[in-house]
C-alpha cells in the first residue's frame, strides 16, 4: 500500500472556487470530497478530528471539535447522527442523562451556521422502542433542510390484555415551516396508505447512518426480513420499494450514492469478501455487480478476526469509482480505487468503537437562510 497517496483524488482548488457559485450552477459540476469527520459519541462528549484528502495551499477552515456549538451556553452533549450534502445533524442530549434529548442540532462547518431543531411533540419511548433521524438537505433545490424521524410506536388496542402492536411511524420537520408534521398511522388508514407501507405496519426499523442514502431527490433506507430499500419523501411518506440484490451475510449491508446512482454494499457470510452492487436502472431495478473487494488478497485477512470488526466499510466517493474503508487494527482510513485495484492509505485514525462515525465531508460554502432565527 502506498504510504499517504490518495487513490487518484486531485487537489483542484478551482472546484472549490466554482462549489461557491449557484447552486443551479454547481449541480453540474464533479462533487468534492473534502474528507472525513471522525467522531466518537463518548459519555464526556468524545473526541473529534478531521482527515483531509486534498492538500491546500490554504487549508479550509474546519473546526473539528465543533467549539462553534460546544462552547456556546447551553450546548451540553451533541451527538452525531446524519450528514447530507454539507449539513450535519447532532442530537443535543441532557449530559446527565444521555437519553433524554432536548433538541436537534443541523450545522454547517464550512460557513459556522446552525440552528436547532425542537424535538417533534410526540409521547416519551419506552426503553424497547428506537428511533432514527436523518437529515435531508438538497441546494439545488431548496436552501431549506428536512428532518425525517422514524419511532417505534405502539398503535392503541380494545383488547385490555392484548399486546399492543408496535408499528414505525414518521414525523418530519421543515426548517422553511419551522414546524413538525405527522403522518397519520392507524389500522383504519392501512388499506388507504397501500402496500408501500406495509413494512412501517410489520415494524421493519429502517437501519440508521451510514447505512442510508439521498438518491434522487429521496431518502433510501434499508429495511431487513425482507432486505429491501425503502425510498420516502422529506414528509416519510413511501414513494418506492427496491428489492436489494441476495447476498447471504451476517451483516444488514450499506445504502451510498455515487456519480448520481444509488449502491448497495454488503460482505459476503465469512468476511472473505465486499460485494458492490449498482442500481443501473431506477425504473426496471436492475442491479449490476460493479466491483467485488476480496479482503484477503487485498489486506491479508479477512474483515473480522477472533470476532472482533477488523475492516470497516465506510463510504463510496460520490464521484468516483473509489471506496474508503477502516483498517481498526492498524487505525488508517484506506481507499480502494475501483478502476486501477489499487489501496491506499488515506490518513491515520483513534481508536475505533462502537460509537466511532467516520462522516465523509463535501463542503456546503453558501449561507442559507433556513438557519436565520433558529438559534
Amino acid at each position: 500500500m502506498d504510504g499517504m497517496a490518495t487513490a487518484g483524488l486531485p487537489d483542484d482548488p478551482l472546484v472549490e472556487i466554482l462549489s461557491r457559485l449557484h447552486p443551479f450552477l454547481r449541480k453540474k459540476l464533479a462533487q468534492t470530497l473534502e474528507g472525513f469527520f471522525v467522531m466518537d459519541d463518548g459519555d464526556d462528549g468524545g473526541d473529534s478530528s478531521f482527515v483531509n484528502l486534498l492538500e491546500r495551499s490554504v487549508p479550509l477552515d474546519i473546526d473539528p471539535s465543533f467549539s462553534f456549538l460546544t462552547s456556546r451556553p447551553g450546548i451540553e452533549t451533541l451527538a452525531f447522527l446524519d450528514s447530507c450534502n454539507g449539513l450535519l445533524l447532532f442530537e443535543h442530549r441532557q449530559k446527565s442523562a444521555p437519553g433524554d434529548v432536548l433538541s436537534y442540532i443541523v450545522c454547517n462547518p464550512a460557513t459556522k451556521e446552525w440552528g436547532a431543531v425542537p424535538t417533534c411533540d410526540c409521547p416519551p419511548l419506552g426503553p424497547a422502542y428506537r428511533r432514527s433521524s436523518y437529515l435531508v438537505f438538497d441546494p439545488t433545490f431548496s436552501p431549506h433542510f428536512h428532518l425525517v424521524l422514524f419511532r417505534d410506536e405502539s398503535l392503541p388496542t380494545t383488547r385490555p390484555r392484548e399486546l399492543a402492536p408496535t408499528v414505525v411511524k414518521p414525523h418530519a420537520y421543515s426548517s422553511e415551516t419551522g414546524t413538525w408534521t405527522h403522518i397519520p398511522t392507524d389500522w383504519n388508514v392501512q388499506e388507504e396508505q397501500g402496500y408501500l407501507e406495509e413494512w412501517r405496519y410489520c415494524g421493519r426499523r429502517p437501519q440508521k447512518s451510514p447505512r442510508c442514502a439521498f438518491v434522487n431527490g429521496m431518502l433510501h433506507l434499508l429495511v431487513l426480513h425482507p432486505d429491501d430499500a425503502v425510498a420516502v419523501d422529506v414528509q416519510g411518506n413511501t414513494r418506492r420499494i427496491i428489492r436489494v440484490p441476495n447476498v447471504v451475510s451476517w451483516d444488514a449491508g450499506y445504502l451510498a450514492q455515487s456519480q448520481g446512482c444509488l449502491h448497495y454494499i454488503k460482505e459476503s457470510f465469512d468476511g472473505d469478501t465486499l460485494s458492490i452492487w449498482i442500481l443501473k436502472d431506477y425504473g426496471t431495478q436492475e442491479w449490476v455487480l460493479q466491483d467485488t473487494l476480496n479482503f484477503s488478497e487485498l489486506f491479508g485477512e479477512k474483515s473480522r478476526s477472533c470476532g472482533k470488526m477488523e475492516i470497516l466499510f465506510v463510504t463510496i466517493h460520490p464521484d468516483r469509482n473509489v471506496v474508503f474503508l477502516a483498517q481498526a487494527s492498524e487505525r488508517k482510513l484506506i481507499s480502494y480505487d475501483m478502476d486501477r485495484k489499487e489501496v491506499s492509505v488515506i490518513g491515520t485514525l483513534g481508536n475505533l468503537n462502537c460509537q466511532t462515525h467516520i462522516v465523509p465531508y463535501v463542503p456546503y460554502f453558501s449561507k442559507s437562510p433556513a438557519f436565520k432565527c433558529m438559534h
